[in-house]
């Protein structure tokens, strides 16, 4: 048995069961026949009954028979009645400390609390801080019912708890206090980032800034000071100064550092820039620009077709005079069209755009020197002088998916998907040597890489490329019928045409294969440790699923293998020739 492990519990009424016997052989599951391929493998998505499901596994293999006892607990997350009044252990806000600093100088929307709770739905529910109220709630969505309070100048709280009341429409009660509590602080309050920077654009996804529930908005660098609105459950609350529309933004509390009170905030003014241009005899990889911004402050970095746009927040300067200055000194370099500098509205973040002469773009990074933020974008590389060796000067990093105890995916034929990417990665590694290209890979053997390790190395061997190489399968819960092919994730604009010509070789070498979620042509945007790092592109291929049978059969065979590596290759051929759609 491949999955699921004996003894499982799921949430979901279905379950890919799959595994192998021995070729040839027979299985029946509770007296009914399953389809076996004549390799053994068996892939079924079985129904189950709510609660225990006791299933005898027997095989007949000419005039031997082997059986086993398995079991497999389905528990489908049910509704609740809607009476009597009952609320959902584990579902109340706040459910940690909910702190806000300084609350007669926070904004009004900075100051309102929303209060949450799931239980018996048709209800009524009201709620207390502490001696405050009732409020009334209201039902959102079956069974869960929200609130909200706005604080008041006045309000002083210090651990205030907050208590449910829970009205069934039989007339019912449920009460239940929230795990959490609210207080009020003095401020304002100011924190600095000091986890360290992982790499130039390696970021580990814990350091990141984002909405409540959504994804990181960007990834601050070590010594970056940010005002403090408040802290919920452990995670602090800022706002990113003069983007009113945007909401509060978490900030994991392990990776910043609150300030004693009454430190004032940081002041950054920019009243110059630095272009590191290309000279005649200069062999620069990267176009460097240089902000002295006398402080460190959050930026994010916005990538299009042709443009790169750096936003600075809680940063002065005079956008005006930054342009006249460019306008005596105009940039020469040839990959930089045009540099301006902006700011709307005039309480907003200060905004560089970079035009570049050529829509494809390969790698770029921002990071601070002392109080200085380099921003680097890497040139387009050359194109090669030996046709015969089309990749001569690339140097790529090929990473096998997981090692060692990370096992990957549960291989239903009795080879995990670690041990199946490994040939895969090192076929294609072979390949794109014999193409010119200069190629590390992450692991030549079954061992365990540490994640951000992979990233860091092609960042380290300043690589052209990052090319991850992966077989999908579906989680619980997913019907794994018609589900198949190769697909592709990526991050960075930078890095989509590549991820298209992957999955366009793939389809076009190994059509039987298919093309997962062909809608979107196998192309997923997607927030991956291994496809977010900007400094090269950075493709994660999902080669095929282990989780179809035929996809399964062909990553199982030699044959099959060597066609993937193959395309692969054929793929970052292709993309450097300018043969893919969006160069």
């Amino acid at each position: 048995m491949a999955y699921p492990a004996n003894g499982a519990k799921v949430a979901f009424d279905h379950v890919i069961f799959e595994g192998s016997v021995l070729p040839g052989a027979t299985l029946s599951v509770n007296g009914r026949k399953l389809d076996v391929g004549p390799d053994g493998l068996f892939m079924e998505w079985l129904p189950l009954t709510p609660g225990v499901n006791d299933l005898l596994l027997s095989s007949v293999s000419g005039s031997q028979t082997s059986a086993l006892s398995f079991r497999v607990v389905s528990a489908p997350a049910a509704p609740l009645p809607a009476s009597p009044a009952r609320i959902t252990p584990g579902s109340a806000l706040p459910d940690g400390g909910w702190i806000r600093y300084g609350v007669p100088t926070l904004a009004l929307e900075d100051r309102r609390l929303t209060f949450a709770f799931s239980g018996s739905p048709g209800g009524k529910a009201v709620f207390w801080i502490g001696t405050q109220g009732p409020y009334s709630m209201t039902e959102t969505g079956r069974g869960r019912y929200s609130g909200s309070y706005t604080l008041r100048p006045s309000d002083t709280f210090n651990h205030a708890p907050v208590r449910y009341l829970l009205r069934a429409p039989d007339g019912s009660r449920a009460e239940l206090s929230a795990p959490g509590s609210v207080s009020t602080l003095p401020g304002p309050r100011y924190a600095e980032v000091t986890a360290l920077d992982l790499g130039r654009g390696v970021n580990p996804v814990t350091a990141g800034w984002a909405p409540v529930g959504g994804d990181n908005l960007l990834y601050p660098r070590q010594g970056t000071q940010f005002a403090v609105v408040g802290e919920n459950a452990g995670n602090f609350l800022t706002r990113l100064p003069g983007e009113p529309t945007l909401p509060l933004l978490e900030v994991t509390r392990s990776t910043s550092t609150l300030l004693p009170e009454g430190t004032p905030p940081a002041l950054a003014v920019l009243t110059s820039a630095t272009l590191t241009e290309l000279s005649a005899e200069d062999t620069s990889t990267h176009l460097t620009l240089r902000l002295p911004l006398g402080a460190r402050v959050p930026f994010t970095l916005q990538q299009q077709a042709n443009t790169l746009e750096l936003r600075l927040y809680g940063t002065g300067g005079d956008p005006a005079d930054l342009n006249a200055a460019l306008e005596t000194a105009a940039p020469t370099d040839p990959l930089l069209q045009s540099l301006t500098w902006s700011r709307t509205p005039a309480t907003g973040p200060l905004v560089a755009t970079l035009t570049l002469e050529t829509e494809q773009q390969w790698g770029y990074d921002a990071v601070y020197d002392g109080s200085d933020l380099l921003l680097s974008v890497r040139r387009p590389p050359p194109a090669s002088a030996d046709a015969a060796l089309p990749l001569a000067g690339r140097r790529i990093v090929v990473d096998p998916g997981h090692g060692g105890s990370e096992l990957g995916g549960a291989g239903a034929l009795r080879v995990q998907e670690k041990d199946i990417m490994l040939p895969v990665a090192q076929a294609v590694a072979a390949g794109l040597r014999t193409l010119g290209a200069t190629v590390v890979l992450t692991r030549t053997n079954d061992v365990q890489v540490p994640l951000y390790n992979r990233p860091l190395l092609a960042e380290a061997l300043d690589a052209d490329l990052l090319l991850s190489i992966h077989a999908n399968a579906l989680p619980d819960g997913s019907d794994p019928r018609g589900r198949r092919g190769v697909g592709a994730y990526w991050t960075q604009p930078q890095a989509r045409p590549l991820a298209a010509c992957l999955v366009g070789a793939v389809a076009s070498e190994l059509p039987e294969l298919g093309v997962d979620t062909p809608d979107n042509g196998g192309l997923h945007l997607a927030n991956l440790a291994l496809t977010r790092p900007s400094t090269q592109l950075s493709v994660l291929v999902e080669t095929a699923y282990l989780t179809d049978a035929g996809n399964l059969r062909t990553l199982m065979s030699d044959a099959g293998r060597a066609r993937i590596a193959a395309a692969l290759v054929d793929g970052v051929r292709d993309f450097y020739a300018g043969k893919c759609s969006g160069q």
